[in-house]
């Protein structure tokens, strides 16, 4: 990265003597130029004192370039900036964590991450080991033995080196690791005295790095691709499951053309990015966090069931089948992630029934599928028999008895003031639903947090904007209040950086989700609905989003907007502000948390938004 492109001229360091080369002396220096050879473009990190070494020689040795610092204000963001950048380029940004304390508050983002199988490399740091060369008391309360233990079993691969050569290859190996598809985070330790040790220049040794970061995701044998191929050909309804699915448009325009080879109708699920256009009439249910009804009526019907590495098949299974979890269909199950299935976490799900099981990466074997296909004359096989649908997206018409806000107002005054095609996604909040997602091209959308941690919202629309920089994609993040509130001053590097991305804060002025939750307990235990909202409300007094937004430097538009008459001129002026003026903007708005049952009807949501458990029972 020259420093014509530097994120914030201010940030271009004074190298001493006006060197612009000088000599790598010290342990960290070597690590820092080794850094330098992977491609990385930033390192996101909160100062420490544990890492004080590497980060004098990110500066003073690479001149704060490839990669380039970015602040943030909470360990936890610089973990869910980089979450969010990786969603977009599927490539990884470096991390720096201070020590043991710095990792136990990024440990949540972390797990997000995991979850969500983005690769990231992360530094932390130690010591001095050698307790003789400790100051007293803090050196030793920043140490631990065994550091990664804390997140090992949410992270792919650690390494604590104890040797500048060391150092120089677990920093190599933690980036291709994290790299290669079942992407996660990787962790490194580096001690203190190792960072700040003199080593003679003579005495290092740098592999040539490109010939280890080569490796490349599995793909599948010729044997498994004819029997798929096979199989398509056989079927007169085939379904077809898009899981976790890369973001480049060669991969995109590749899955509507297997699909529309066969007729097959398709499945997506709104906590991954968007696989498939939700316009398109071979998607006939909306995408949503749970099975849709029509989707599970397309699961029972389907004679061929196709899962490119569908997040918790067996449960979708479940919910369309009842109990026994087994569709009648031949079920073909194709994915990586076994590699990353451990004891500890339970994110690799009950197995699924399947025909045939291939571990392979799912965009590579559809690549090479459609050119089977293609090679192959398709005449002479069953025509698809599913019957003619819409497409799963189309925004409903508004109630307009009233000019209150409800969520689905958000979709349509948003889509009035900007095209699909120019626009991307970075998170929505639980009460968004797929049907007001119109998604229209691989970078639409992208998907939900991964673990389920609520407050990562304003760290990942800051590193996905950060991404989408220079692309004539206009960054938009639909948050809920209760996750801006945890994670607000996120936003602090977007307006530190001049990272434009337009965040609108979904306010129901409740951590509503789980008055839903204690709704349907109340319910099912006889008891007074009406106290649901006890523990859950965000008010009296009510936390000024606009203030603090603009505390840390962002633009807003004046007081929470509350009226549906106001949203689309509100969204006019923020748009302009973020694609022409390049600014960072939050918008504030009161939503009605009880929109959909009151304003539709319970028949127009997706009934399994929050199951409901059955009632626990004594085992006397």
């Amino acid at each position: 990265m020259s420093t014509s492109t530097r994120l914030s001229p201010a940030d271009t360091p004074n190298l001493q003597n006006g060197d612009a080369s000088p000599r790598a002396r010290w342990g960290s220096d070597h690590i820092a130029r080794q850094l330098s050879k992977l491609h990385i473009p930033y390192f996101v990190l909160v100062p420490g004192s544990s890492y004080r070494g590497l980060h004098d020689s990110l500066v003073n040795l690479n001149g704060n370039t490839s990669p380039e610092m970015v602040i943030c204000l909470h360990e936890e963001h610089a973990i869910a900036i980089a979450h969010g950048y990786a969603k977009v380029k599927e490539k990884p940004l470096a991390c720096g964590l201070h020590a043991n304390v710095g990792l136990m508050h990024a440990s949540m983002a972390i797990f997000n991450a995991f979850i969500d199988r983005v690769p990231m490399v992360i530094f932390g740091a130690a010591g001095p080991f050698d307790t003789t060369k400790r100051r007293p008391w803090i050196d030793s309360t920043h140490t631990a033995v065994d550091q990664a233990a804390l997140v090992r079993n949410y992270t792919k691969w650690d390494d604590q080196p104890t040797t500048v050569n060391s150092a120089i290859r677990s920093v190599i190996k933690a980036t291709a690791v994290a790299s290669v598809k079942p992407c996660a985070p990787t962790y490194l330790v580096l001690d203190v005295g190792l960072q700040e040790s003199e080593y003679d220049e003579a005495d290092v040794r740098y592999p040539d790095t490109e010939r280890y970061v080569t490796q490349q995701s599995a793909g599948a044998s010729q044997a498994d691709i004819k029997k798929v191929a096979q199989a398509l050909k056989d079927s007169t309804k085939a379904l077809i499951m898009f899981g976790r699915m890369n973001r480049t448009q060669k991969s995109w325009d590749e899955r509507i053309r297997l699909a529309e080879m066969f007729g097959a109708k398709v499945i997506t699920d709104i906590k991954q990015p968007v696989a498939f256009p939700t316009t398109h009439p071979l998607h006939p249910a909306a995408p949503a966090l749970f099975l849709a009804p029509e989707a599970a009526k397309m699961i029972r019907e389907a004679d061929l069931v196709i899962s490119f590495d569908w997040v918790d098949l067996a449960g979708f299974f479940t919910a369309a089948q009842g109990e026994l979890g087994e569709p009648s269909a031949k079920v073909i199950e194709i994915s990586l992630d076994r590699q990353l299935h451990n004891g500890w976490s339970k994110d690799h799900f009950e197995e699924p029934p399947a025909d045939i099981s291939i571990f392979a990466d799912p965009d590579k074997f559809i690549t090479d599928l459609v050119a089977e296909l293609e090679s192959s004359k398709l005449s002479g096989y069953p025509k698809s028999t599913w019957p003619t649908t819409e497409p799963s997206s189309s925004l409903k018409p508004q109630n307009l008895d009233s000019d209150e806000i409800f969520q689905a107002d958000l979709a349509s005054a948003l889509y009035a003031v900007l095209s699909p095609d120019d626009m991307c996604i970075i998170r929505l909040p639980l009460s968004f639903r797929g049907i007001d997602l119109l998604a229209t091209h691989p970078l639409a959308y992208l998907g939900m947090d991964g673990g389920a941690g609520i407050g990562s919202g304003p760290g990942q629309a800051v590193g996905s904007a950060l991404a989408l920089k220079g692309t004539k994609y206009v960054p938009v993040a639909i948050l809920g209040d209760g996750d801006f509130l945890m994670g607000n001053s996120a936003i602090w590097t977007a307006a530190r950086y001049r990272i434009p991305v337009l965040i609108i804060v979904s306010n129901n002025g409740s951590f509503y989700n789980d008055e839903v939750h204690q709704e349907r307990v109340a319910n099912t235990r006889s008891r007074p609905v009406e106290n649901k909202w006890i523990g859950m409300r965000l008010d009296d007094p009510l936390p000024d989003i606009g203030k603090m937004s603009e505390g840390f430097g962002l633009k807003t538009l004046g007081a929470q907007i509350t009226k549906r008459s106001d949203l689309k001129s509100k969204f006019e002026e923020a748009v302009k502000l973020v694609r022409d003026d390049k600014q960072a903007v939050v918008l504030d708005i009161r939503v009605r948390p009880d929109d959909y049952l009151k304003n539709w009807g319970a028949g127009n949501i997706v009934k399994s938004e929050v199951p409901m458990e059955k009632p626990h029972k004594s085992s006397t």
